[in-house]
């Protein structure tokens, strides 16, 4: 591997080879990263893993690369790109490319620097469920921060009560609420968030140490038939993030870019899921919504992401969100996504309600106190929904997605003082991981290996 930085190459930090070969570590911490998200939850166990002074390699597989959505995130958290995999194309041609780049790293790394890689992949994106199979190809296992998480989706008869009544000018905001809290009207057979539901599932099997986030997830796991010695409740890194992100607050500008929602009872949007943006039923469901909050002069701060960008082109609906910019300049803004983690921070730490399809937003708003609704028909943060913090607006019809929003907004009842993510928890994680090879010394067996059976080997005749 050449370190070439044309665009449609592997670009490789200049010395990165030598810092290897010079290293007396014999495992490579792998730490990947892709979108926004992935970059804030995995810059803290970045940050300890390098405080301990591990072997620590970051890989960028170029998901993300703007400005907005990664360039400065990276900064912002002091971390510096080894390898960036440099990916393109459609969707397809970005998995098939992602695990054939890693692959090559992977053999390199550990034939010829004779380094054991231990990739961490998050959660449940395309950079995770493909990271995972370079690596189990190669025999490698991985660490997946926070795993195992689903989403839960209430059934279809709830669903068909709940627009049914409505529809009948039946709706009450708390029992609706309340429902939510019943565990027995949940499924977990959604496809959605697409196609990420999809790509968590398919890195369990190449796992060898789950990082669940909260108790929920363990009691899954271990119910799907995975061993609990391999499944740790640690808590979420976006935790520590949001710590780091809170000390720079401070020099936030983010209300210089909003100042129309400085000091005001605001709702912060965010609207970038692909089953909302592509299929333009729900997307329309879900502005309409917005444009209702907006004539009923809610003050509504809604970001736009290139998801709803191309939505809100492709839909014919450019000239008429600039007129609503003109005509409720009082309380309506619109503007892109913001650089910075800590000014993301600094809005919904003051926002009176997130509104958002987004994962992380959920476990976001549940951290600083604030109440969300999750325009979605179910929840891969079903912790938040249960903790009474969350609850779902379906994207079915706009009114109703108002009525919950109106509901929800600075409702006492959705904030609690006490988060779900605890803290220190990448400390966690690598003091687990740390033992875990201590113990096994790698983290691909074979059953054989798994089961401790090799002293019944015999071969003899």
């Amino acid at each position: 591997m050449k370190n070439i930085t044309k665009e449609n190459k592997v670009y490789i930090r200049e010395n990165f080879w030598f810092d290897i070969q010079n290293s007396t570590k014999k495992y490579a911490h792998i730490i990947m990263i892709a979108t926004k998200p992935d970059i804030i939850k995995q810059a803290p166990l970045y940050q300890e893993l390098k405080n301990r002074g591990e072997l620590v390699v970051l890989v960028h597989t170029g998901q993300h690369y703007d400005y907005n959505l990664s360039k400065w995130v990276l900064t912002e958290f002091w971390m510096d790109v080894d390898i960036n995999l440099n990916i393109y194309w459609d969707i397809h041609k970005k998995y098939s490319l992602i695990v054939e780049r890693l692959w090559d790293f992977l053999v390199n790394i550990y034939e010829n620097y004779k380094k054991i890689p231990v990739p961490y992949v998050h959660w449940d994106t395309m950079t995770a469920t493909t990271a995972d199979k370079a690596a189990f190809l190669n025999k490698f296992a991985v660490v997946h921060v926070e795993a195992w998480i689903r989403t839960f989706t209430p059934s279809k008869d709830f669903y068909y009560n709940l627009f049914e009544n409505f529809e009948k000018g039946d709706f009450n905001w708390k029992k609706y609420y309340e429902s939510l809290q019943c565990f027995d009207i949940y499924e977990r057979w959604s496809i959605e968030p697409y196609p990420e539901q999809f790509d968590t599932r398919a890195i369990e099997w190449s796992t060898w140490f789950f990082a669940a986030p909260v108790k929920l997830y363990k009691k899954t796991l271990i119910d799907e038939g995975f061993p609990e010695e391999h499944i740790k409740v640690v808590g979420n890194t976006v935790a520590d993030a949001i710590e780091i992100s809170k000390q720079k607050i401070v020099n936030s500008t983010a209300f210089e870019k909003f100042p129309n929602m400085k000091w005001k009872d605001f709702i912060f949007i965010t609207i970038h899921r692909r089953e909302n943006t592509q299929k333009k039923e729900r997307f329309l469901v879900i502005y309409n919504a917005i444009k209702k909050l907006i004539e009923d002069w809610v003050y509504v701060c809604f970001l736009w992401l290139y998801a709803s960008e191309f939505a809100i082109d492709n839909y014919g609906l450019r000239e008429d969100i600039e007129n609503l910019k003109e005509k409720y300049k009082k309380n309506f803004a619109y503007w892109p996504a913001l650089a910075h983690h800590a000014e993301v921070i600094d809005m919904i730490s003051k926002a009176w309600a997130v509104v958002t399809d987004s994962w992380s937003m959920q476990e976001e708003a549940n951290i600083v106190w604030v109440p969300c609704v999750t325009v979605r028909f179910g929840s891969d943060r079903t912790e938040t929904i249960l903790d009474w913090t969350n609850i779902i607006a379906p994207p079915i019809n706009s009114k109703l997605i108002a009525e919950i929003v109106k509901w929800a907004i600075g409702n006492k009842k959705m904030v609690k003082k006490k988060h779900l993510y605890w803290k220190n928890v990448s400390a966690k994680i690598v003091d687990e991981v740390l033992e875990m090879l201590k113990k096994d010394w790698k983290l691909f067996k074979y059953d054989d290996e798994r089961l401790k059976l090799e002293h019944f080997f015999d071969w003899k005749i």
